[in-house]
């Protein structure tokens, strides 16, 4: 009686165990959805970049213009990421349809969307394939990803579908190191150009009297007011910067916290109170 009564027990922590899985693979699989669409808006972010770096530039070249009469109008050459871009916003795009199917296969009703899921997992994988310019350390690990294509997807086998997510994602984060190092790279000389050319504007061209009229600083001495202002302006461009900065650094943190969630699930002996508190850095990280 004793042994049935210890049995009981045992099946009834692992059948809440289990539960307590599918919950957290449900979990998982929304953050992921929002994890993509955070990357999305990151590039669309970026992608605005070269037409704000064009319009500076173009201004720029106006005010240091010494003769800015007889001047055409700028018409700066800037460099165009389009294309990488727009393949990285369509290879999140997958990657978010991907997080929603699994997210439904933790759910009874939607058994028959297993063949969707393996079509949107091969979409996620080839959309990294079909990048232009991938950098060496993902294309070596595609072979080994590429694997995965031939396992067969089941309903609420959450374990199997987070070891598919965990490698997955590893390309993504990987990725993404060599990714963020280039963007930081491209908001410091956008807007590190911009400050330095607003400063090089000679004193001649500014109106003390309007600074003066919408400066709470007490000074009266005409070049401290000019310079106070042009120290104004290059605070307000750098904290613009460091402010998209701050949201390619968070959406990292969170791909970095997706990826040990999924790798963490996929155990068979899962630590649940770890997962949680990844999940709620995730949601914190995509929400700031």
């Amino acid at each position: 009686m004793k042994h049935l009564s210890k049995l009981l027990i045992i099946l009834l922590l692992s059948s809440c165990a289990s539960t307590k899985i599918l919950d957290l693979g449900g979990k998982v699989s929304t953050l992921g959805t929002e994890v993509s669409q955070k990357a999305i808006d990151v590039f669309t972010l970026l992608s605005q970049q070269a037409d704000i770096d064009k319009s500076q530039q173009d201004k720029v070249k106006v005010l240091t213009n010494p003769n800015p009469v007889n001047m055409p109008l700028p018409n700066t050459k800037v460099a165009d990421f389009s294309k990488q871009l727009a393949s990285r916003i369509k290879a999140y795009q997958s990657l978010m349809y991907l997080y929603k199917i699994f997210g439904l296969l933790t759910e009874g009703n939607y058994s028959d969307k297993t063949k969707e899921a393996m079509s949107a997992l091969k979409d996620s994988y080839n959309s990294l394939g079909e990048l232009p310019d991938i950098p060496p350390n993902v294309s070596s690990k595609l072979p080994e990803v590429s694997k995965m294509l031939t396992q067969v997807i089941q309903a609420k086998k959450v374990h199997a579908h987070n070891k598919i997510l965990f490698n997955l994602t590893q390309l993504y984060v990987s990725l993404w190191n060599v990714d963020q190092n280039i963007w930081n790279d491209y908001l410091d000389r956008i807007y590190g150009d911009y400050a330095l050319g607003l400063n090089t504007v000679d004193e001649k061209k500014y109106d003390v009297k309007k600074i003066s009229e919408n400066s709470k600083d007490p000074y009266s001495d005409e070049s401290i007011i000019i310079l106070m202002y042009k120290l104004e302006k290059r605070d307000e461009i750098i904290k613009q910067k460091n402010a998209i900065k701050k949201q390619l650094s968070d959406f990292g943190k969170a791909l970095n916290e997706l990826n040990k969630a999924h790798g963490e699930i996929s155990k068979g002996n899962t630590d649940i109170s770890d997962v949680i508190k990844t999940l709620n850095s995730i949601d914190t990280l995509i929400k700031n």
